[in-house]
């Protein structure tokens, strides 16, 4: 059935093929834009001789047609105008004009007394409107023309341009099948998986060894597993913390993924350059002597102790070969490196967070660093409530939170009666510096609020707390919630 059709279009093809080939003679004649001028000469003369010699054969005694029915000789310089233009055809004219002039002197006949003027007027005029429509019509067929060649550039150029699309589309399709995360999609993920919800703690911590310190807890080393499982392509991995048992120093297996991964040991030549350098490698750095027995691929340090000495870390057994590639190894990179700092945040951030769960997770780790600097150095810092009294927009909010000073935090809140509240944490702040933080940050509400006829003191409260662990941080609770505080009252100035 295909045979047959393709038959039939080729057949027809054919066809249409001849009979363009059988009428081509017929396009000669219609205006040209393309010929050269001596060309165009070369025709205004060969055609009207052309027309005389054939009137003289059919016409001896009358060549030009003068008195004949219709004035067949004019088609002669007509053409040549519809073809060329006006002033071809005018040239045709002058030449039948000159021929009834010195025709009969040639031909050896007697000349004919009377010209005819209105035989020759008629003709030229025509000659002139047929050289007007040629012009006009050739001015339309080199716009055409233009407009074409411009219209197939663009195609050709939107060709190209569709092409490139479709092999980005295909690479990213590709690219989307074995890497379906991208890197930011990852780190949201990353930060979703530490945040607390209600009153669940996130990190539970392991079991402790009678009569040793308990350990430090995990940042939910299973969740972190199956993100990268998702992002770079893990197969076989393992997260490693090493803890204090009456044997001695262990790397227990706090989170796996697969099966039978192989028993971590510290003598290995990946293993030990990741607790020599605390990087990330990976198994092409380390192999140098045609070892290939080499039980893990990539490996990354997780948490350092207050030795600075690692105590977890991640080791990959298994990758797919096409995972193993630059880009792949820097986003695993980035977020083992991601997961580290974190971990390292959370070493001291438990007290203040049993103080308050629901508190945003930076909160809570600004805070618990900076109480641990005022604790060992002496390096006071102070967080500055704003509590909203009156009618403040999200806008002037948001400026104000904007002109806060750049060494600070800030922390947009619910305060009382759900009214909200900035919360500014002012690192290694002095005394004489904190008046001034207090001036200057009271201008600029002033300047902010006065576009809405308020007044600071009639839009928020200002209240001072220490930065000073867990207690502090309760006193932060207890004045952002809609209780009154029961506890020592903080440094209060109403702004």
């Amino acid at each position: 059935m295909k045979l047959d059709k393709l038959s039939t279009r080729v057949t027809r093809r054919m066809r249409s093929e001849s009979a363009r080939m059988r009428w081509r003679w017929l396009r000669y004649w219609r205006p040209n834009t393309q010929s050269g001028r001596l060309v165009a000469m070369l025709e205004s003369v060969l055609l009207p001789v052309l027309v005389l010699w054939i009137g003289h054969i059919l016409r001896p005694q009358d060549p030009l047609g003068a008195h004949a029915g219709f004035p067949w000789a004019w088609f002669g310089p007509w053409l040549i105008a519809v073809r060329y233009g006006a002033g071809y055809g005018l040239f045709g004219v002058a030449f039948y004009a000159a021929f009834w002039k010195f025709g009969p002197m040639l031909r050896g006949i007697a000349p004919v007394a009377v010209f005819p003027a209105e035989f020759f007027l008629g003709g030229m005029l025509m000659t002139l409107i047929l050289g007007e429509f040629g012009a006009a019509f050739r001015n339309r067929q080199v716009l055409h023309r233009e407009v074409t060649k411009d219209l197939t550039a663009r195609l050709e150029r939107t060709k190209r341009r569709l092409f490139v699309i479709k092999e980005a589309l295909s690479t990213l399709e590709q690219e989307l099948t074995d890497r379906p995360m991208t890197l930011r999609d990852a780190l949201l993920d990353l930060r979703r998986t530490f945040t607390f919800q209600g009153g669940r703690p996130a990190l539970p911590a392991p079991a402790a060894t009678p009569g040793l310190p308990p350990p430090a807890p995990l940042p939910d080393p299973r969740a972190f597993l199956q993100l990268l499982s998702q992002s770079c392509r893990l197969v076989e991995a393992g997260i490693f913390v090493r803890e204090i048992t009456p044997h001695g120093l262990q790397w227990r297996l706090a989170a796996s993924l697969g099966q039978a991964l192989p028993p971590l040991d510290v003598d290995d030549a990946l293993i030990n350059r990741i607790l020599e350098t605390h990087q990330s490698v990976h198994v092409a750095q380390t192999v140098r002597n045609g070892s290939d027995s080499q039980p893990w691929v990539f490996a990354a340090p997780l948490r350092l102790d207050a030795y600075d000495e690692v105590d977890a870390l991640l080791a990959v057994h298994t990758m797919p070969f096409m995972a193993f590639e630059e880009n792949n190894l820097q986003r695993l990179q980035v977020l083992c490196a991601s997961y580290l700092d974190f971990s390292q945040l959370e070493l001291t951030v438990e007290d203040v967070r049993s103080a308050w769960v629901q508190a945003p997770i930076s909160l809570q780790q600004e805070w618990a660093q900076l109480s641990e600097l005022g604790q060992n150095f002496k390096l006071h810092s102070y967080c500055a409530v704003w509590s909203g009294q009156g009618r403040v927009s999200d806008d002037a909010l948001a400026e104000f939170a904007g002109m806060q000073p750049v060494e600070s935090s800030t922390w947009t809140l619910k305060g009382r009666g759900g009214k909200p509240a900035l919360v500014v944490l002012l690192p290694l702040l002095s005394a004489g510096g904190l008046a001034n933080y207090r001036r200057d940050m009271i201008t600029l509400l002033e300047q902010i609020l006065s576009r809405s006829n308020q007044r600071p003191d009639q839009a928020f409260d200002l209240d001072f707390l220490e930065v000073a662990g867990p207690r502090g941080f309760l006193e932060l609770r207890r004045l952002l919630s809609s209780a009154p505080a029961e506890a020592t009252p903080p440094a209060r100035s109403g702004a």
